[in-house]
């Protein structure tokens, strides 16, 4: 074989594997000199709630200052003052859907999906500037049908705090494309 169809081929090849990688879910991540810095504190008041579902705004709170603390060793601010970054948000959206059936036709797990519109500011930035970010941001968790009421509000409430964690990932995520 001559080199001139080996290069076409090895050409086509890379084209193809550039094309198939982003639909496999491989994306290029934040390096360090994008990673927020550990050692700063982070400022949430709370999550204004746009729901009738009243504990979800709490549990979205919970998760974003565990995440910080977690992923970056960034600590909740005791007040605004004190906080390097400014977060403030709505739940605008919180639903369960069946996303599976049993044989029978009965609904057999249940999708929990969240969003919320967040802004996030650097302490010395004023509120008229232009955010450090800016977006919405949704996240899901599928869980089981339960026997009884109390089993699925248990689970229910479960998939929150695994969606709601899920979000404050996207949220960090988010934020250091932007660093």
């Amino acid at each position: 074989m001559s080199p001139k169809p080996l290069k076409y081929h090895a050409g086509i090849l890379s084209l193809i594997l550039l094309l198939l990688l982003p639909a496999c879910g491989y994306r290029f991540t934040a390096d360090t000199t994008t990673r927020l810095k550990a050692d700063q504190k982070v400022w949430v008041p709370y999550f204004k709630n746009a729901t009738v579902y009243a504990n979800a705004s709490v549990a979205l709170k919970r998760a974003v200052f565990d995440q910080f603390a977690e992923q970056r060793n960034i600590l909740p601010a005791a007040s605004p003052e004190d906080g390097d970054l400014i977060l403030e948000g709505t739940l605008t959206g919180y639903g369960a859907g069946v996303v599976s059936y049993s044989a029978t036709d009965t609904a057999k797990e249940y999708r929990l999906t969240i969003s919320a519109d967040v802004t996030v500011r650097k302490r010395d930035e004023p509120k008229e500037a232009k955010p450090f970010w800016k977006g919405t941001i949704s996240a899901w968790q599928d869980y089981p049908v339960a026997a009884t009421v109390e089993l699925q509000r248990s689970s229910e409430d479960a998939a929150l705090t695994a969606a709601s964690r899920k979000l404050a990932q996207q949220l960090i995520w988010k934020i250091e494309q932007q660093y």
